[in-house]
């Protein structure tokens, strides 16, 4: 499980539209536009793992993922962040998989990049997010809070011994049963900053996202989100999300089963809409259009 150079310089050139990337070096400016770029280019959708009939569902091989990063499809976050690694790893960047907690162990997969601003760095990088990280983070801060706001939402991360929490202002609710701390934030996760990670330990909770329908929010509402000059473009269940130039968060409702269709080809092109259809098809999302 690689990508060659000769692979990489490819996606940045034909993908990400970075030209020239052959001679480039490790760096935190050359890190900072490949994390942009993607997150503008490469959207989180969960559409393509529910287009597979039940019986056919499985945790995305490399080739799979490889051949739809490169055609623009993106994915969850075991396809974004792996493609990620690999693609940083080609490029001669010292890479390695970090585990966050949000609803059980193990079951977000990100990476952390080493060594850029000083021997004992650390970059935390996620595109595989449903909430936007437009470039790293640096995990070296010396209080303990840094926030940063981001279009129409703010974030911030909090030292804790060895686990940065990573918390949401308290008007994004990331999900039901999120704890809000004293000062408004929801904690919506914990990363394992100190502890590099093999892959293998993140193989069965994520299966469980591309084979369990039970309490899998994306089986109940399938979604894909993309940012266009960092504003938010999103469809989730029969919603769609347009962010505003004042950072609000416009939402519309999806009437019908063809409306949803017609929205994921207007925003969501590069995602064929057989794909989109059978995904709509195959989960409980398409009982909800017939009531």
């Amino acid at each position: 499980m690689t990508l060659s150079k000769e692979e990489a310089v490819r996606f940045l050139r034909d993908v990400l539209h970075i030209p020239d990337s052959s001679k480039q070096e490790p760096s935190l400016s050359f890190l900072n536009e490949i994390v942009k770029s993607y997150q503008h280019v490469s959207p989180w959708q969960c559409i393509s793992a529910f287009a597979l009939p039940r019986s056919q569902r499985h945790l995305p091989t490399w080739e799979e993922i490889k051949r739809n990063q490169f055609a623009k499809r993106g994915g969850m976050c075991y396809e974004n962040n792996m493609f990620m690694k690999e693609l940083l790893y080609a490029f001669n960047f010292d890479v390695n998989y970090a585990s966050v907690h949000v609803y059980n162990p193990n079951d977000h997969l990100t990476i952390m990049v080493h060594g850029l601003t000083g021997s004992s760095s650390r970059h935390w990088v996620d595109v595989g997010s449903t909430f936007p990280l437009f470039h790293p983070i640096p995990f070296d801060f010396d209080t303990n809070t840094i926030e940063y706001d981001t279009g129409f939402l703010r974030q911030r991360f909090v030292k804790t011994n060895s686990i940065i929490e990573w918390h949401l202002w308290r008007h994004n609710l990331p999900y039901d049963g999120c704890k809000l701390t004293n000062d408004g934030w929801y904690k919506f996760a914990y990363i394992k900053a100190d502890i590099p990670c093999d892959l293998n330990v993140f193989n069965s909770p994520m299966t469980d996202w591309y084979t369990v329908e039970e309490g899998n929010e994306f089986f109940q509402k399938p979604r894909a989100i993309t940012y266009e000059k960092n504003k938010l473009i999103a469809i989730k269940g029969q919603k769609l999300l347009l962010e505003t130039s004042n950072k609000v968060i416009d939402r519309k409702k999806l009437e019908n089963f063809d409306e949803v269709v017609k929205a994921y080809e207007t925003y969501f092109p590069q995602l064929p809409t057989e794909i989109v259809q059978d995904a709509l098809h195959h989960t409980v999302f398409n009982i909800e259009l017939s009531n």
